[in-house]
């Protein structure tokens, strides 16, 4: 089956205000600009009864289980959205995370924008 290859944009904060508190995060309100450091997805289709999920590169150390893309995925098995479809996913990180550059969200975006196209 085909691989298709994502870029994920890594994003800078511009302007950021804080509006408010819920009850583990901040409500915010930000300005951001995309700049040209990026992580690398690729997305498979495959034939298995789970996803595979797994991180490469510079900044993969230290990805815990627990993490944006995961979660992703768990939010559409349990919502059935796939339709029992399942994919091999592959993410060169070229962003540092827990950096504020958005680098986990981005790439759970991302994949979700490829999977509804």
């Amino acid at each position: 089956m085909k691989t298709n290859k994502v870029k994920s944009f890594a994003k800078i904060n511009l302007a950021l205000h804080v509006t408010g508190k819920l009850t583990s995060l901040h409500k915010i309100e930000s300005v951001v600009k995309f700049i040209e450091l990026h992580d690398t997805i690729f997305i498979k289709k495959i034939n298995s009864d789970k996803h595979k999920i797994s991180f490469n590169g510079n900044f993969s150390k230290n990805i815990k289980k627990d993490n944006t893309v995961n979660k992703l995925f768990e939010i559409l098995e349990k919502k059935k959205i796939l339709n029992n479809k399942k994919f091999q996913i592959k993410i060169k990180k070229n962003i540092p995370h827990k950096t504020g550059h958005g680098g986990g969200s981005m790439n759970a975006a991302k994949i979700l924008n490829f999977l509804i196209k």
